[in-house]
């Protein structure tokens, strides 16, 4: 990979390095786009739970965790197509649900194609998200060093967002290195309902022709996604928590 060359397609004779360059933009758009949306949702939501546990928004942040972890990203995609693309279609002509426009064609055309695939897979995970943020946040709130500042007369609004949040992220940002560095390697199930012609479409399109290079160069590539991710939340490690450096 290093060296560019990661064979030739069976098929249409063309590198296999090229293909992915083909595909690699559309997956990395879902990807990229899809996990801001979840990573900022799962915290504010963790947080909101975690300083009102009991509450009704704990209790409707968690119930609807629960649900979205529980279903299916293929069958939570074909429901927002189904709303807003059949049902609601005089309304939401916004939502078009099929294809891949690049960024570089048209950037309105991109974000509007991109729009519910990234919903999908945003709400798919960030219930992990959500639970993984809370419970973080509900043991780091109990420290001593939470009830010293609280003592103090510290504000609360600081408490929480510097004392209590920035302690509770290293296991969100552990969950989000593994969790972007396997989708950069293609989501399938996503990438196949929305028609969007990234790494898990092409995946799929070299399984059924049995087209061994494309698959070996798609693995690799997903290999080396995650390790250089994970190489990345080792650096962020040091500037979220104060209690890590790098050494």
């Amino acid at each position: 990979m290093l060296h560019g060359d990661l064979g030739y397609d069976y098929y249409k004779g063309e590198p296999v390095i090229s293909v992915i360059a083909q595909a690699a933009p559309a997956t990395m758009s879902l990807v990229l786009g899809a996990a801001v949306l979840w990573i900022c949702y799962g915290i504010f939501s963790g947080v909101v739970s975690a300083v009102k546990p009991r509450s009704l928004l704990d209790r409707g942040f968690t119930s609807a965790a629960l649900f979205f972890y529980s279903m299916p990203a293929f069958v939570l995609g074909l429901s927002l197509i189904w709303v807003f693309a059949y049902k609601l279609s005089p309304v939401t002509t916004f939502f078009p649900f099929h294809g891949y426009v690049p960024l570089t064609a048209s950037p309105f055309g991109w974000f509007e194609h991109l729009i519910l695939p990234w919903l999908t897979l945003a709400l798919v995970t960030s219930a992990t998200y959500t639970r993984l943020t809370r419970a973080s946040m509900l043991d780091v709130m109990g420290e001593d060093y939470i009830r010293t500042a609280r003592s103090k007369g510290m504000p609360e609004r600081r408490v929480v967002m510097v004392h209590a949040l920035r302690p509770s992220l290293t296991p969100v940002v552990t969950q989000a290195g593994l969790d972007i560095g396997t989708a950069l390697g293609g989501v399938i199930l996503i990438e196949t309902v929305f028609g969007i012609p990234g790494l898990g479409w092409t995946a799929v399109q070299a399984i059924n022709q049995q087209d061994l290079p494309i698959i070996v160069g798609i693995v690799v590539l997903a290999a080396a996604f995650v390790v250089l991710v994970n190489v990345l939340v080792d650096i962020i490690y040091s500037l979220v928590d104060p209690r890590v450096r790098l050494h």
